[in-house]
């Protein structure tokens, strides 16, 4: 096939998959009905479907067929083959329907954190270019009619004025290259690592993206210890998901080298720095109690509140502050001008 699916697209997959295995159904069947199921618009999914089905007929083995389409990540691919191989692959296809939908909601949390502002700084370069480009000239000449001049950061703005409309060419240049270094970095696999290392070192954005670091690592373990991996195969599939930061990636592998040097996984996870001392406590007690999957679950799940929430309080602060940040803009423009031609005006007169 070629493409690889999008977080909904394997959302369905295995949600169905995991409602059809749950029923008793085989995989060789289940994977039948969905390509029978699926529409006249869904033909991508169809050829998917038949290319797996052709596969299976193959090997025999669903991971195998899986990896040979070339269409789901790697992740999935070894999730799936641990649970074809525990016999829990029902269970599997449930959680990574789970796992990829609250992806999801991540991904659009991060896309609304930060469109809204991107929107807002544009509206705000837009009406600050028009200010100086077309209403600043209008004043200028009412300053030459009644033999006066602009001075003070009215002229500066007025010069400025001047210079983007010998230069816009370059200037949109510049935006192209700007919208162009968006689209890669919002669009693309490598764009979007990018993105979560820079984000990573802002204050306003660095407790967000620990948070989300946390998510992803306590979901991983939780689905990889509840298929019956061991800590080092489950260190090795979490891995694939953090790989992408460094910083993280360090602190995985410090809390691997802590385990097998005999340290409970629990301690060694919060001296690494991957949980808090709450998730950490949390993971302790259940650790205690041989609950180890359904405390990574739980703090899973409410790391990603904390991202959420954190997400909308910083979209709270952002939208007043850049709403007073133009306002102050506009007005100290206007004042600049407005008061200098009142004292004209009230000296002619």
């Amino acid at each position: 096939m070629g493409k690889v699916l999008s977080n909904n697209e394997r959302i369905l997959f295995c949600e169905q998959m995991g409602m059809i295995l749950k029923s008793g159904i085989s995989v060789a069947e289940g994977i039948m009905i969905m390509k029978e199921d699926a529409g006249e618009e869904e033909s991508s999914l169809r050829e998917l479907y038949g290319e797996i089905q052709s596969n299976l007929e193959e090997t025999g083995v669903f991971y195998d067929a899986l990896e040979e389409t070339g269409a789901f990540p790697d992740y999935m691919i070894q999730m799936t083959r641990i649970g074809e191989q525990t016999g829990n692959l029902d269970e599997v296809m449930e959680g990574l329907a789970a796992y990829y939908e609250r992806e999801e909601n991540m991904v659009q949390d991060i896309k609304s954190a930060v469109t809204y502002p991107l929107l807002m700084l544009g509206m705000m370069v837009v009406i600050f270019l028009v200010m100086i480009v077309k209403v600043l000239p209008v004043f200028a000449q009412v300053y030459e009619q009644l033999g006066g001049q602009m001075t003070g950061m009215a002229a500066v703005l007025l010069r400025a004025g001047a210079g983007i409309r010998q230069y816009y060419g370059w200037i949109l240049l510049v935006i192209a290259l700007l919208a162009a270094g968006g689209i890669w970095l919002f669009g693309t696999a490598k764009g979007k690592d990018c993105f979560r290392n820079m984000a990573g070192r802002f204050f306003g954005t660095r407790q967000i993206m620990t948070r989300m670091q946390t998510a992803r690592f306590a979901l991983g373990m939780s689905m990889a210890l509840r298929s019956g991996m061991d800590y080092d195969g489950a260190f090795q599939m979490v891995e694939s998901l953090l790989s992408a930061d460094q910083s993280v990636k360090r602190k995985l592998d410090s809390c691997r080298e802590k385990v097998e040097d005999g340290e409970s996984f629990s301690a060694a996870a919060v001296q690494a720095g991957l949980l808090t001392g709450l998730y950490g406590r949390m993971l302790y007690i259940a650790e205690r109690t041989g609950d180890t999957d359904g405390a990574l679950k739980k703090i899973a799940l409410q790391a990603d509140s904390e991202v959420t929430a954190r997400i909308q309080n910083f979209i709270s602060v952002l939208e007043p502050t850049l709403v007073a940040v133009l306002s102050v803009l506009v007005g100290g423009i206007l004042l600049s001008v407005m008061v200098p031609l009142m004292g004209i005006l009230s000296s002619i007169g």
